[in-house]
């Protein structure tokens, strides 16, 4: 993301950072790094989600700002946290002028030493597309949002262990989740998406991006029953990046109106059989689920029985 973001700033220096500015560059510009910053499309994955006015947001990691506007205009205010200071300046010019957003540059850890205990609970906590993955030189990766790597590295020099029973090393992606749920208030909701590593796509030839930390039906829905509260599923086809449609187990999708997955805004790839074809067959058998591209989850954080709908 460091990269592009400043490939974006350029292109709303020549073009304009409203609006038109930004439609004028996804027509000038087709590069997928670029339409997956800038769609219109990104913010389908939150556009429906009911944020109240009187609500604090904490969206961590900018993803140069793809749902920050959608959030902020539901919102009372909005916080982004994101590492890069140059993917903030490209949230910034695409939505500072809303006036009830917030950036700061930094992490979670970060973030819990600096803000009062009043102020360290949100109602809404947005966690999409996290970062898992290191260098192979040993550093951390910049990336556009906060990596479980860097987690875990705090949590070892400041004595919180980052490990399981045992002494066992506790999955990156788990203490990453975990860290976010903390930053929940009492009935307020985290809200999560990320990619299936046994998703359909994958299967049919497509690559994973072995940076972006994934976690399969199973592993999402032991973590959030250990979380207490209740989590309800959902399933964005073509996948969480751009959303034509969100599914749920209340609604699945019902054959011949699954969205063309070939939609996507990525490189080329293999497609090794009919990908809509198969999720007619997965969803008629009760299936489709574990082999959904993409999970959104939306948790409720609360005393009550562990429910996962």
């Amino acid at each position: 993301m460091r990269e592009i973001s400043y490939t974006i700033l350029d292109l709303m220096e020549e073009y304009g950072a409203d609006e038109e500015g930004i439609r004028k560059i996804l027509e000038q510009d087709d590069r997928p790094e670029v339409l997956l910053a800038l769609s219109p499309i990104r913010e389908n994955l939150v556009e429906w989600i009911q944020i109240q006015s009187e609500d604090r947001v904490l969206e961590i990691g900018s993803g140069a700002g793809a749902v920050t506007g959608a959030l902020a205009r539901k919102a009372k205010e909005v916080l982004v946290l994101d590492p890069l200071l140059e993917t903030l300046e490209v949230d910034k010019k695409r939505h500072g002028a809303l006036g009830n957003i917030r950036y700061q540059c930094g992490d979670l850890a970060g973030l819990e030493r600096e803000m009062k205990t009043e102020e360290r609970t949100f109602d809404w906590v947005f966690l999409l597309s996290p970062k898992a993955e290191e260098r192979e030189d040993g550093g951390a990766e910049r990336d556009n949002t906060v990596t479980a790597g860097k987690l875990e590295d705090r949590d070892k020099m400041d004595g919180r262990g980052g490990r399981g029973e045992g002494g066992q090393s506790m999955p990156l992606g788990r203490r990453l989740i975990e860290r976010a749920a903390a930053m929940t208030a009492e009935g307020g909701h985290l809200v999560l998406a990320l990619p299936n590593p046994q998703a359909l796509k994958l299967l049919a030839g497509a690559k994973a991006d072995p940076k972006e930390l994934s976690m399969s039906l199973q592993e999402l829905q032991e973590l959030f029953a250990g979380l207490g509260g209740q989590a309800s599923f959902y399933y964005p086809l073509p996948d969480h990046k751009l959303p034509t449609a969100v599914y749920s187990d209340r609604y699945l999708p019902a054959k011949g109106e699954v969205p063309s997955l070939f939609a996507e805004y990525e490189r080329p790839r293999y497609r090794l059989f009919s990908e809509e074809a198969v999720i007619d067959r997965l969803s008629a058998a009760g299936s489709f689920p574990a082999f959904a591209n993409s999970y959104l989850v939306i948790w409720r954080k609360g005393h009550g029985a562990n429910t996962i709908c």
